[in-house]
């Protein structure tokens, strides 16, 4: 497993007067710009400024954090807490990148920060894979799936978990991988005490979880080939040795043990288990016991969700009225 143990980001001090000097410090040492060593994934950084005088307008000292060139966010971990100002009332500023008054400026770090700034939406230590925090409805049927599963650019009452009968829990995530898919049917099995039920439409085998180690953090997230989303350069090599295993087609006798694993993980818990795919090569490879109709071809309707690509309502209507049989039947 990939790890990374500390992280180097730059905090910039962008300094503004006219009259009255404005100086910040960071360990009893006067600073314009600190190297902040990162390796703790709740670590607090302090810094004082002072200087601040009523009389000077032009005074305030703008913040800057760069992961290497990149700026990421800092007003979301900062707040100053406002000392020996005249004339005001010594209050916290919250969400403070821009510093006007003498104070303590703190910034703290925390898992959702790293998560949207540094890992590109990867999970840490959350169980499953979804860029956001998953709302986990403790349901006797969960669906799990990519974006066909979420039902990107449709109403929430116009993809397919929702056109079931039943307690249902949409746990779909997009651009989930298959083995992801397995991933989130563990956490369900995990953490439900209803589950009766898991459907899970596959992904195509052109996408693999990612596991890594990230500041002691167990970090997840699903990676293709073409896949943009920015991580640590550590990750470099990890990272490419996954393409090269999708693009080798090994992914794809890795799709069909998934598979197996989801099945057999939901029978070993006496959940019922069904499967399909809306990709028709690797569909044929799904078990018959436990094989559910095919995802529709896209081509079966002209009609597309609102973002031009993904299915419409009408693809995820024939879906569910095929589907319904199979699983209403147990």
């Amino acid at each position: 497993m990939a790890r990374l143990k500390f992280l180097n980001l730059k905090l910039i001090f962008k300094i503004y007067f006219s009259t009255h000097p404005i100086v910040v410090k960071y360990n009893d040492r006067e600073v314009k710009e600190v190297d902040l060593h990162i390796d703790q994934i709740n670590q607090k950084e302090v810094f004082e400024f002072s200087g601040y005088s009523h009389t000077d307008k032009s005074q305030k000292v703008i913040c800057i954090l760069q992961d290497s060139e990149r700026k990421v966010d800092l007003q979301n971990i900062a707040s100053l807490q406002m000392q020996n100002n005249l004339y005001v009332k010594n209050v916290e500023i919250k969400n403070c990148k821009e510093v006007c008054f003498n104070g303590r400026l703190t910034i703290e770090f925390n898992k959702d920060w790293f998560r949207h700034n540094i890992l590109s939406g990867s999970n840490l230590d959350d169980g499953y894979v979804n860029w956001d925090k998953m709302s986990f409805s403790d349901e006797e049927v969960f669906c799990v799936g990519d974006s066909f599963t979420v039902g990107q650019g449709v109403a929430t009452n116009e993809n397919w978990p929702s056109m079931l009968n039943g307690k249902i829990c949409n746990f779909g995530s997009k651009g989930l991988s298959h083995d992801g898919c397995l991933q989130n049917v563990k956490y369900i099995i995990e953490h439900s005490k209803n589950v009766k039920q898991i459907i899970c439409l596959l992904p195509p085998a052109s996408r693999k979880l990612f596991k890594f180690d990230f500041l002691g953090c167990n970090g997840m997230t699903s990676i293709d080939t073409n896949t943009y989303r920015k991580l640590p350069l550590e990750y470099t090599d990890e990272i490419q040795k996954i393409k090269d295993f999708i693009i080798s087609k090994d992914i794809e006798e890795h799709w069909i043990t998934t598979c197996t694993d989801i099945i057999d993980l939901c029978k070993t818990n006496g959940v019922d288990c069904w499967l399909s795919s809306w990709d028709h090569d690797m569909y044929k490879h799904i078990p018959d016991k436990n094989r559910l109709p095919v995802f529709p071809s896209l081509d079966t309707f002209k009609e597309r969700a609102s973002d031009g690509s993904h299915p419409h309502k009408k693809h995820y209507e024939l879906f569910a009225k095929n589907i319904k049989p199979y699983i209403d039947k147990r």
